[in-house]
């Protein structure tokens, strides 16, 4: 049975004037082949792939930018980024590319039309250009992951209360555990992980609530994040526009859930000037 009635992830969603997003991350990884010598995993399509990919992607992202992930064998860090696609310095969206993995980032700029047309079209250029005479491509994990910053004022708020009066998160602590006055009742610092299942797409839901800071100013940072693995990851441009369709939608449903009252009715507030 699904975890979520269909209709509720539906619902009408308002305009965000004051969004608190941080960072948008779409991750995708396709399968190495393994050397049997040396038994290390490696990318056919690595360091062509990057160089066909800057050409196709040039005119929007024309700087590329080394990481220090290069300065070892792309043997040795397999599904890691090696390389960063820009407009220009310090530009957003960014993609990074490495063996087996390509990532796709933005932060405030962000809008869901325009990232999920760059994922397809990335997507797309890496379909077209892998050699797949060589080694078959076969995409093994597909993510995409929302990171967004709720403040908080530690001097004023206990954070057990935000999460619950704001967040809709209750989490009680045995009151015997602060007998005596030796342990304090407010927490330095709070972090909760949960892991569900899901059914639509088929993988799992991540979400993540730590305590932190956005632009130097205590938050709560809130991650929810939509993973699918293996067989159940999108193997060509279809079936990931499909997927992205689904794991968009139950990612603002967590969202929208989590933050629903007071937090939603200040994101939907014109920032002050």
């Amino acid at each position: 049975m699904a975890l979520f009635k269909q209709q509720k992830l539906k619902k009408e969603i308002p305009p965000l004037l004051n969004p608190p997003l941080v960072e948008t991350i779409f991750e995708l990884r396709w399968n190495l082949k393994r050397d049997q010598e040396t038994q290390r995993l490696r990318d056919v399509s690595y360091p062509i792939m990057c160089g066909r990919l800057y050409e196709r992607l040039k005119k929007d992202f024309p700087l590329i930018e080394d990481l220090p992930s290069t300065q070892a064998h792309p043997e040795a860090t397999p599904f890691v980024v090696r390389h960063r696609l820009r407009k220009q310095k310090d530009a957003w969206p960014v993609l990074q590319i490495g063996p087996g993995i390509i990532t796709i980032n933005e932060t405030k700029g962000y809008s869901w039309s325009a990232f999920q047309a760059l994922i397809l079209r990335v997507v797309e250029a890496i379909i077209e250009l892998y050699p797949a005479a060589d080694f078959p491509l076969n995409f093994v994990k597909s993510e995409i992951r929302y990171i967004n910053g709720i403040p908080f004022s530690s001097n004023q708020e206990h954070p057990l209360a935000f999460l619950q009066d704001k967040l809709h998160m209750k989490l009680e602590l045995d009151e015997d555990l602060f007998a005596g006055g030796i342990v304090g009742e407010k927490p330095l610092d709070a972090g909760l992980n949960f892991v569900y299942p899901l059914s639509r797409p088929v993988g799992n839901l991540l979400m993540a609530v730590n305590l932190g800071e956005v632009d130097g100013k205590s938050a709560f940072l809130v991650q929810n994040l939509v993973q699918s693995f293996g067989e159940t990851a999108p193997q060509d441009k279809a079936g990931l526009e499909a997927w992205l369709s689904d794991a968009h939608d139950m990612a603002t449903h967590v969202f929208y859930t989590l933050c629903k009252g007071n937090l939603m009715a200040k994101f939907c507030e014109a920032p002050h000037a």
